[in-house]
């Protein structure tokens, strides 16, 4: 039987069999109340077999809430009877589609009436969706606009310094290329801590299933808000936690995200999914191979890769620019941000910080040169200033000798 899940589709799912039972023999749903609603009255009878076909399958209630919102939307443009629709009506879909549809999601829309088109008529499929197919246009396809850059993550990380929940979740999809409602599921006895590594099972709720994540980069963040759990020894109990002690939700993460992104002045649309692409393509570039990311992804193949992959031409100039050694290497180079000791004190240091929690002293080798650059500026300057002042001691003199008479 379908789970509800973290955005709460259970409800949404309820409340809209509701309102179709209540409106079943209205020809409109007064407006307001739905943007899309169907048209034509016959093709309220197709909604029963729909629902059957939810139950018979068990299908998640986000995807049937998808289903409901296209079939919504294919019965307000064609306004006669869908057993009767041609290549005409088809066309005429398609055509709406084009006007506010992405190219890259239209695709999904054919996927889906068609699939429509099996469930509501087996075996017996009308012309107008054996005929209906959406030819996409690569060339209008744009990139995604939250594709991260490392740095870019570093700071974020950062800026929630003192959010020990915020650095977990967020290094924890970087490297783990977990889901948010598969995280966000987890309970305290799906922790295993394994000296300076951790493995967290994913028993609920995970779209592939039964998995588990190698948390290894992002442990010393997972371990400070762990060690700070209220309820650390109920093996039940929740591990992402708000600040009211209830399950943390998407919702909550992206508010902080994106407060977090204005401060940084970072003008870029992302969530917490936004992370997961980030992650794959990481480890894309930096050599891991497709079914490495599977496994470590827990997916069933790697047909999921050109989902979440955003690496781009100009990436891969870069990195055979760096392979010839016409450039430095850089950040997206031969590995991934590795967890360390302090040099100093010995403290497990994430990969994302640049001072050590425990000593305060700088890890982060850039800041250090550059703080050793600055040193050695002032030295200079004050080398400058001493040699002056050799060269000009008398005159110094007689100018401080002539302001202690005045004061005297």
């Amino acid at each position: 039987m379908a789970e509800n899940d973290i955005y709460n589709s259970k409800r949404r799912y309820e409340n809209f069999i509701q309102n179709y039972i209540k409106t079943k023999k209205i020809l409109k749903i007064p407006e307001g109340k739905r943007k899309y609603y169907c048209k034509n009255k016959e093709n309220f009878k197709y909604y029963d077999n729909f629902v059957d076909s939810f139950e018979v399958n068990d299908l998640s209630y986000i995807r049937r809430n998808r289903l409901f919102d296209t079939i919504n939307l294919l019965f307000y443009y064609i306004d006669c009877d869908i057993k009767k629709a041609g290549v005409k009506e088809s066309n005429y879909l398609i055509k709406e589609l084009r006007t506010f549809i992405s190219p890259i999601r239209l695709k999904n829309y054919e996927k889906d009436i068609k699939r429509i088109g099996r469930i509501l008529f087996d075996g017996d499929i009308p012309e107008f969706f054996s005929k209906f197919k959406i030819r996409v246009d690569v060339s209008r396809q744009k990139a995604r606009e939250d594709k991260l850059t490392y740095d870019e993550f570093r700071n974020i990380v950062n800026f929630f310094n003192g959010d020990k929940l915020m650095q977990s979740y967020l290094t924890l999809s970087f490297e783990t290329l977990v889901r948010p409602q598969e995280l966000f599921y987890t309970k305290i006895k799906d922790l295993e801590i394994n000296g300076n590594y951790a493995i967290i099972q994913i028993s609920e709720h995970g779209k592939e299933g039964v998995k588990k994540l190698l948390c290894i980069d992002s442990f010393p963040y997972l371990m400070s808000m762990y060690n700070e759990h209220k309820f650390k020894n109920n093996p039940n109990a929740l591990l992402f936690l708000n600040k009211y002690q209830n399950q943390l939700t998407p919702y909550a993460i992206n508010k902080k995200i994106k407060k977090a992104l204005q401060k940084l002045e970072i003008n870029k649309p992302i969530t917490c999914y936004s992370l997961k692409r980030f992650g794959i393509t990481y480890r894309r570039l930096i050599g891991d191979s497709d079914v490495e990311i599977q496994r470590l992804a827990g997916w069933k193949s790697t047909r999921q890769m050109k989902v979440y992959d955003q690496s781009n031409q100009d990436d891969i100039f870069r990195l055979q620019l760096i392979k010839k050694g016409i450039i430095k290497d850089d950040k997206f180079s031969n590995q991934l941000p590795k967890t360390k000791p302090c040099d100093f004190c010995g403290e497990l240091i994430g990969f994302a910080e640049t001072n050590c929690p425990n000593c305060k002293r700088i890890v982060d080798k850039d800041l250090i040169k550059k703080e050793l650059i600055k040193q050695e500026e002032l030295f200079k300057k004050l080398e400058a200033f001493n040699q002056f002042y050799e060269l000009h001691k008398e005159d110094f003199d007689n100018i401080l000798n002539k302001d202690k008479q005045k004061n005297l």
